[in-house]
């Protein structure tokens, strides 16, 4: 076989090819390159423009919790530049107080569970302030190298919420001082807000009401599912709402009280029904009080009607056979019967005397009944001041008499014709003309003089040498059934009424009466009553005549 030798030429120009495609595929791949780290450097450019003008903090912290990345925005919140922050450890810029809760957090967010939490950091300047971060685990090739992070400033939201707290807590201050209970409930019926005033009369703890439902917690059984569905009316704008009502409710110890609601409706800014703000006052008491009084006036009418007719049945019973002993007594006394020996003689004028004293305590407690039931009439007319004058004068000169005591009767006055109820200034006079000569010793006197500062009003005096009064018992005096001592009622006759009708009767002549006294220098009584009719604008008389 013949061999025959290559062509040196050839193999020279195949190998010229070669290197050609080969340079040029290298040129390629360098343009390539330089396009990509263009791109690259664009990218990163980019991103990092990007992140250096955010507010908020990107940062990535390694497994050792050092930091290997953060943004410059840290400045802004810290102080710190990020080159005195990169490559140190996280807890350095955390509160020791918030740094456990942190770490907990964090081992949440590596074992999958994303989970923002808020914590203090400490500034350069030392100062706190308030964070909020969120953050993911950082994967390379399955295994976690760190976490990458997000931090936002809040310091001017923790701020506000500071200051929502303390208005918050000022109101709740306020809520609680108020003597009443303040209840809020939602759409739902679940209390969301109660005062102490509220918790304490319940006898539940706020936690214990806080999120409850109102109406399963605090209401009867047998009204429940009614008031629910009151309620779910009222919140559809399906009722309108009572401002006030009474219900009952029931305490921690599920003792029912009677509580009185005042309501007002709590709407957003739609309009739209939120719940229900309502203060409740415990009208438990109240409502037993009036249930008692209602008791007590069913049984004071009886009482004041078998007053009534008691007083009536005195009235008419008791006077009878009275004005026959005093009638009788006194035609025995008087001999139209027969003379009678002087002891007969002592019997009938203890009859007499004992007959008309009788009468005098039946008239006074008929007239005491008369004056509390306020049934007692005014009947004014016009009348002679000397007549009157004459028939207490008749009245009065025997019992003074019998005592030895000067009684004189002064009129100082022009006052001729007056215009009164002459039978009460009757007893007026009597009473206390006889109350002088009663407490005033033998030989004493009494005086009793009328005057007047004008003409339309008339002052009685009455001044006797008697035994006088302390100041500390003038207080007694005109109370009805009493008497300075309790020794008088022996020493002296009367039940205590005398004083007491007359000043009822002044104060119903439109009157006032006075008294000055001391002990063993004798007393001054002295009245001034209205003794004119009144006229109108035109001079008519506005009382018609009797």
């Amino acid at each position: 076989m013949i061999h025959k030798s290559a062509d040196p030429h050839k193999k020279s120009s195949q190998k010229t090819r070669s290197n050609a495609s080969l340079n040029s595929r290298v040129r390629q791949l360098s343009e390539e390159l330089c396009l990509l780290s263009k791109e690259l450097a664009d990218t990163k450019e980019f991103y990092s423009e990007r992140l250096e003008n955010l507010n908020d903090v990107v940062f990535s912290i390694d497994n050792d919790g050092m930091f290997t990345y953060i943004n410059s925005a840290i400045e802004n919140i810290t102080g710190y530049k990020v080159e005195e922050i990169i490559g140190t450890p996280y807890a350095r810029y955390i509160h020791p107080e918030d740094l456990p809760g942190l770490m907990e957090d964090i081992r949440f967010t590596i074992a999958g569970e994303r989970k923002p939490y808020m914590f203090r950091i400490i500034k350069k300047s030392g100062d706190i302030t308030y964070v909020h971060t969120t953050s993911r685990p950082i994967t390379h090739n399955g295994k976690i190298t760190g976490i990458n992070g997000l931090m936002v400033d809040i310091a001017m939201l923790k701020k506000v919420e500071m200051n929502l707290r303390k208005e918050r807590d000022k109101a709740q201050k306020y809520l609680d001082v108020v003597a009443v209970s303040i209840l809020a409930t939602s759409r739902e019926g679940k209390i969301f807000l109660i005062n102490k005033k509220g918790c304490e009369i319940l006898g539940y703890e706020e936690r214990e009401l806080t999120g409850k439902d109102f109406f399963e917690t605090l209401l009867p059984e047998d009204i429940r599912e009614e008031a629910k569905e009151e309620y779910r009316k009222l919140m559809e704008k399906e009722v309108t709402l009572k401002t006030s009502f009474e219900s009952p409710v029931l305490t921690k110890s599920m003792e029912t009280r009677t509580f009185e609601w005042n309501n007002m409706i709590l709407e957003d800014e739609n309009g739209k029904i939120q719940g229900l703000l309502t203060s409740g006052t415990d009208i438990t008491d109240r409502e037993k009080a009036i249930k008692a009084l209602v008791m007590a006036k069913v049984v004071s009418d009886s009482a004041a009607q078998v007053k009534r007719d008691f007083i009536t049945t005195m009235s008419h019973e008791l006077r009878t056979p009275l004005n026959h002993v005093i009638g009788y007594s006194d035609i025995l006394q008087k001999g139209d019967l027969g003379p009678l020996n002087e002891e007969q003689r002592k019997c009938t004028d203890i009859i007499v005397k004992s007959g008309e004293r009788l009468m005098m305590i039946v008239n006074s407690i008929i007239e005491h009944s008369h004056i509390e039931e306020g049934s007692m009439k005014v009947e004014k007319k016009e009348f002679q001041l000397s007549s009157l004058i004459a028939a207490i004068e008749a009245f009065a000169m025997p019992l003074a008499r019998k005592k030895k005591i000067e009684l004189g009767f002064h009129l100082e006055t022009g006052l001729r014709d007056i215009y009164s109820d002459e039978n009460k200034l009757k007893t007026i006079l009597y009473d206390l003309i006889s109350n002088a000569i009663k407490f005033t010793p033998e030989k004493g006197s009494v005086s009793v003089r009328f005057t007047s500062a004008d003409d339309i009003t008339l002052t009685a005096i009455i001044e006797d040498t008697g035994i006088g009064i302390s100041e500390e018992d003038r207080s007694k005096l005109f109370k009805p059934f009493s008497q300075v001592d309790s020794s008088l009622t022996r020493n002296f006759d009367g039940v205590g009424l005398g004083l007491y009708i007359v000043k009822e009767f002044v104060e119903m002549l439109e009157g006032s009466i006075e008294v000055e006294s001391e002990p063993g220098k004798g007393s001054i009584f002295s009245f001034t009553i209205p003794v004119e009719k009144k006229q109108d604008k035109t001079g008519t008389s506005l009382v018609p005549p009797s």
